[in-house]
């Protein structure tokens, strides 16, 4: 029997890099924990299932009854994979999505003239409960919404596999595909986007900034750069505020050793 993925599963990108090794150790030692179904589709599990088929291994199934399949995908997912804001952006925006979906299915079971249930998270926009939930900001499931709704596939792929970020992509999520195509074929996507006029891209290099050391610079304003340098690295380091800064204060430095 073919078993097709439960739309709360697909929430999370399939880690397809693993599978043979995956398959191989099943192979081996058999599959050590069951596949579990939601009716009759695959909630968790679905890397095992496949590497059960390439190993050639009948996969074990246990039926769960589940009020709310995305918490549950989420709670079991979240713990097991070490995703950068981005991914989880991406993991958000496909959660917020299905919410939607469902509040909307349900709302149009309702009888005529029925009064709407008090279901907070998902008669409203969810952004805010997902995003708590997977632990980005509110901004970064808009970015990620963005990269889906008008992102061609390949550009979610790049976000879901760390290699571009998510408010990048969201950017470039506003060009027309083929724009979209040609910097992902190009490799500028590891770059900083910026839009051109009428709609063409054009991609600003960025190069890493080395934090510098306090001490080392020397010059007029010495001091105080250094004082800067101490502040700017009390700052979180996902902060886009602290990067920018340290750039500020290299490119003085630079210019006035």
């Amino acid at each position: 029997m073919k078993y097709a993925a439960h739309d709360a599963a697909n929430i999370f990108p399939l880690d397809e890099e693993h599978i043979d090794e995956l398959a191989e150790d099943i192979r081996k030692n058999g599959l050590q924990v069951p596949i579990e179904l939601l009716g009759d589709k695959i909630l968790d599990g679905r890397r095992r299932f496949y590497a059960c088929q390439r190993a050639d291994v009948e996969p074990t199934f246990r039926e769960v009854s589940i009020d709310d399949p995305v918490a549950y995908v989420l709670s079991l997912n979240l713990h097991r994979r070490h995703l950068t804001p981005s991914q989880l952006g991406m993991v958000g925006a496909r959660a917020r999505d299905l919410y939607d979906k469902l509040a909307k299915e349900r709302q149009k079971r309702k009888p005529a003239g029925s009064v709407p249930a008090n279901l907070p998270e998902q008669k409203t926009d969810a952004r805010d409960a997902v995003g708590k939930a997977v632990g980005v900001s509110g901004k970064t499931i808009d970015h990620a919404t963005r990269v889906l709704d008008k992102g061609i596939p390949e550009l979610a792929k790049a976000v879901d596999e760390g290699r571009m970020a998510v408010s990048t992509a969201a950017i470039l999520a506003t060009e027309p595909p083929e724009v979209q195509r040609q910097n992902l074929e190009s490799g500028r996507h590891n770059r900083k986007y910026t839009p051109g006029p009428g709609g063409a891209g054009k991609p600003e290099k960025k190069e890493p900034e080395k934090e510098p050391e306090p001490g080392q610079s020397r010059g007029v304003g010495v001091r105080y750069a250094n004082e800067a340098i101490d502040r700017l690295k009390k700052i979180p380091k996902n902060d886009g505020l602290r990067k920018r800064g340290f750039q500020i204060v290299s490119d003085w430095i630079r210019q006035n050793k």
